[in-house]
């Protein structure tokens, strides 16, 4: 692993005691930043060490590492620096969530409108089992019919005993108005306090290449949202170089978020807070 590490870092040209700026201790800089959507296929090809250059020393992914991926952390650091937020489980008994809890789960995920899905009473009934493992629910609203579903199980979401997310904002990016009265619904439940949203991918993205640095509809629209409720992540990687990617993605997070307290909440306050990065537990 140290080996590993240091030739990523020779080829950024740092050694093991610089960040990207060289200004700051590697391990004061890489253990904050978080891609809270990180490819979980870059992380079994071993490609996690290449988020050196961005400074990232925390990941969340959708489903769990293959057997034989590398469970080590990014910087190498004591302290368990990955996530996994996975779909609905089979087992919902007490002794499969705590043997998920212990291998980094720290969430399941949904997908709201999506044709012949399970309904959205399954998630309510499933909720009250993972609130003592402190877990949260993330819905992916990118669906159509999702706005509906949601609309009509309000007053269920809100009785709800532990922390929502809401991921697939790119279908109100693709050819959808940001004042789209589902995008305002969602930003209403997120300006309450006990709802989250992730930026994930491309979300933020203008649907067109444009000749200047625009941010979307979209990523104007976060303006008057709670910062301390956004979360962001790089999402899959289509193809090419995972630093690169990365790297592009926190660019257009840093057009659409120019204010630099308010990325530190995005990248590094609030995911240690809703995936409980600050335990030292694996």
């Amino acid at each position: 692993m140290r080996e590993t590490l240091a030739r990523v870092l020779r080829s950024y040209g740092l050694t093991r005691g610089e960040s990207a700026a060289g200004l700051l201790p590697l391990s004061a800089t890489i253990s904050a930043k978080s891609d809270c959507d990180f490819d979980a296929d870059a992380w079994d090809r071993g490609e996690q060490l290449a988020l050196v250059a961005s400074g990232i020393g925390r990941v969340v992914m959708n489903r769990l590492p293959v057997m034989g991926a590398s469970l080590t952390p990014v910087a190498g650091l004591v302290q368990p620096l990955w996530r996994v937020v996975i779909d609905l489980p089979d087992d919902t008994s007490a002794a499969a969530l705590s043997a998920l809890h212990r291998r980094g789960v720290r969430g399941f995920r949904f997908s709201v409108g999506a044709e012949g899905g399970d309904s959205l009473e399954q998630v309510l009934r499933l909720a009250d089992r993972v609130v003592p493992f402190g877990w949260h629910i993330e819905l992916d609203v990118g669906h159509p019919g999702a706005g509906r579903a949601l609309a009509k199980a309000e007053w269920r979401l809100m009785q709800l005993p532990l922390a929502v997310c809401f991921s697939g904002l790119g279908a109100f990016r693709q050819g959808r108005r940001a004042d789209d009265a589902d995008l305002q619904f969602l930003f209403g439940m997120v300006q309450l306090g006990r709802f989250w949203l992730k930026l994930s991918g491309d979300d933020l993205t203008p649907p067109q290449l444009k000749l200047w640095d625009e941010p979307s509809a979209l990523a104007r629209a976060l303006s008057n949202v709670r910062k301390d409720r956004l979360i962001w992540g790089s999402g899959r990687l289509a193809g090419g170089d995972i630093a690169a990617h990365v790297a592009a993605g926190l660019a257009t997070l840093e057009t659409a978020v120019p204010h630099p307290a308010d990325r530190e909440q995005i990248l590094v306050d609030n995911p240690a807070r809703l995936y409980a990065f600050e335990s030292v537990e694996s």
